[in-house]
């Protein structure tokens, strides 16, 4: 008798009678052959040797091989990009890692408002906003090309050209000189254009959707012919057509990307926030499926090759990170385990075709510089959150739409000043445009953490409060200032696009607790400063956001005038137009009265000439850039 089990009863783990091959069990199963181990260990050991020889290996070797370690912040190994049927699709042995903590922001009780009072309501998005691809070749597949040719007549398309080149480009800056030479020769060239790839014809699509939204409604006349919805709607079909005819679900080209990068820009405050989240989550998807979430030197691209690369993922970040704010969420990709780096802050013709090494970066700013800012900020909120991830999880906070320490706001001031700010030429409107950006995002940051003291102090004219009313005064200047510097007519769209409602909604909620009658003067002054620059404030018909901030200016005006000292304090002349526009447009009427004693519900009974859903939820104010909404908890 054996003093082991055979091998094949040791394989499948059963009791062996060890007897002389075979044993009782081999004998039953036909296919195994009853084979017992060596029984001397030194012909064990022998063995596997060779098994180790056989792989590779070297027995005779003593030293244990080393262990390399994962790259901090990643969990991938070795990525490399691969050719499949002709494309480059990016491989890694290792997923990633997505720990955001989602958790909500606003805590406490609602404030108390009148059931009348515009800025008491709930809250509900700023339109009834379609949905990407609504009623488009996507959804209705009776709509076909014929019915509205790609290209548009050369003289219109030549005019939008001009347009992105001159509103756009300088501030989304995704696109070498050469790639956009190539483009304008296809404008109006139909020769050229038909020999473009379908990625480069909707990128050209796309970037006339873009120009077009930042006209006005009169320019469009003028230049046009036509009313802006109108242009706007052309252009996003054509758009929709060109999309149709690729597959969204695996998009392999750069230039599709980026076409996508500026459809969904152009269209942040025209379709859904929750549509196009969804959009750019599949856009990001196929982005990765390219590797563009790897730093191209980790794969070993061209200088000219990473360098397109980092500034389409980052602005698809910064898309992500606009539209989950909007939907007052966290985007989860924020926190990820990618190792993209920043753009180089250079010139495009600093980089050499024939070169492997990347240009050294230049000091002070290039033409790159306001992208390059936006991309640094976001770099900054990153590092801090990483920073920060362990106190914020303890704490429950794991949101980005918490507040960040004052020490890291005057850290990331700092930042701003030394990379930037100090090198600013006012007379260059690119510069005026990033210096007034920059100090507007370091105070609506500190007006995120004023907010937050002011919802753990008591009631009344404290600090917190003061604190909180000077910080929103500030983001109003700054807004103030955007529209009236004739340097940055030409980047009037962003101002509008960014435009700081809970600032707005701020001071008029906190002029109803102040009893300073400067501080309130101030506020007024202020206001009539911002009304007679901001057009888009009295355009009632597209914005239901400019309805409800009238509503609610005007009902604080009442209010404050029946405050001790300023009873007898001038309408201004705004807040008289203010009434007007809604008399026209929604039937409003309101009696001027200077009976101090006058109920507030009969002053601030508007819109209860109409019913339907905008009564329902009669406050529209959406979700904007970081943080709005909050003033729905200050009392």
């Amino acid at each position: 008798m054996r003093t082991q089990a055979c091998e094949p009863c040791a394989k499948r783990k059963v009791r062996c009678d060890r007897s002389e091959p075979p044993c009782s069990n081999c004998k039953r199963r036909k296919n195994d052959t009853c084979t017992y181990p060596d029984v001397s260990p030194f012909d064990r050991i022998k063995k596997l040797e060779e098994i180790v020889r056989s792989l590779g290996g070297d027995p005779e070797n003593g030293e244990r091989p080393g262990v390399t370690p994962l790259s901090e912040g990643s969990r991938a190994q070795t990525p490399v990009i691969v050719q499949q049927d002709g494309k480059g699709v990016y491989q890694e042995s290792e997923g990633w890692q997505t720990w955001i903590d989602v958790s909500r922001l606003y805590k406490g009780p609602k404030p108390q408002f009148s059931s009348n009072d515009p800025r008491g309501t709930a809250l509900s998005p700023a339109k009834f906003l379609p949905h990407a691809f609504n009623g488009s070749p996507w959804r209705d597949n009776s709509v076909t090309s014929e019915t509205l040719p790609l290209q548009m007549p050369a003289l219109e398309a030549v005019k939008l050209w001009d347009t992105f080149m001159e509103r756009v480009e300088p501030i989304v800056k995704i696109n070498f000189k050469w790639t956009l030479a190539h483009l304008k020769a296809a404008v109006s060239n139909e020769e050229k254009w038909n020999a473009l790839d379908d990625g480069e014809r909707v990128l050209i699509l796309s970037t006339r959707l873009f120009a077009a939204m930042t006209l006005t409604n009169k320019e469009c006349l003028r230049r046009f012919g036509r009313a802006r919805a109108l242009l706007m709607d052309e252009c996003r079909m054509r758009c929709d057509i060109a999309f149709s005819r690729m597959n969204l679900l695996a998009v392999d080209s750069i230039a599709t990307l980026k076409a996508f990068c500026f459809y969904i820009k152009a269209n942040i405050d025209v379709l859904s926030p929750r549509s196009l989240s969804s959009l750019i989550a599949l856009i990001s998807r196929s982005a990765e499926q390219l590797g563009i979430h790897r730093d191209g030197t980790v794969l070993g691209l061209s200088p000219i090759e990473t360098e397109e690369r980092r500034r389409l993922w980052w602005q698809l970040q910064h898309l992500e990170l606009i539209l989950s704010l909007k939907n007052g969420v966290t985007p989860l990709s924020f926190g990820t385990a990618w190792d993209v780096r920043l753009p180089l802050n250079i010139e495009d013709e600093d980089l050499d075709p024939s070169s492997k090494v990347a240009p050294k970066e230049r000091t002070g700013l290039t033409s790159f510089a306001y992208t390059c800012f936006t991309y640094f900020i976001m770099e900054k909120q990153r590092g801090f959150r990483r920073f920060a991830q362990a106190k914020q999880i303890a704490a429950g906070e794991g949101s980005l739409l918490g507040c960040l320490s004052p020490a890291m706001v005057d850290g990331m001031e700092s930042s701003l000043n030394e990379h930037f700010l100090q090198y600013c030429d006012p007379t260059n409107p690119l510069h005026t445009l990033l210096q007034i950006s920059a100090r507007a995002i370091v105070n609506i940051l500190r007006l995120r953490k004023s907010h937050d003291a002011k919802l753990q102090s008591p009631r009344g004219d404290d600090q917190a409060n003061i604190d909180h009313f000077n910080t929103c005064m500030q983001a109003m200047r700054y807004q103030v200032v955007s529209y009236a510097n004739p340097l940055l007519h030409k980047f009037r769209w962003l101002a509008e696009a960014s435009f700081v409602w809970y600032a707005l909604i701020g001071i008029l909620v906190d002029m109803s607790s102040l009893t300073d009658v400067t501080m309130i003067q101030s506020a007024w002054s202020l206001l009539s400063d911002l009304y007679a620059v901001a057009d888009q404030l009295t355009e009632m018909s597209e914005d239901r956001r400019t309805s409800h901030a009238a509503k609610s200016v005007i009902a604080t005006w009442y209010e404050c005038r029946q405050k001790p000292g300023l009873t007898d304090m001038e309408k201004p002349e705004f807040v008289s137009q203010l009434e007007e526009i809604l008399t026209e447009t929604e039937g409003i009427i309101i009696e001027d009265t200077n009976d101090k004693d006058a109920p507030m519900s009969s002053l601030l009974d508007f819109g209860q000439g109409r019913i339907g859903e905008d009564d329902l939820q009669p406050f529209g104010f959406e979700f904007a850039d970081i943080d709005w909404a909050f003033w729905d908890s200050i009392s």
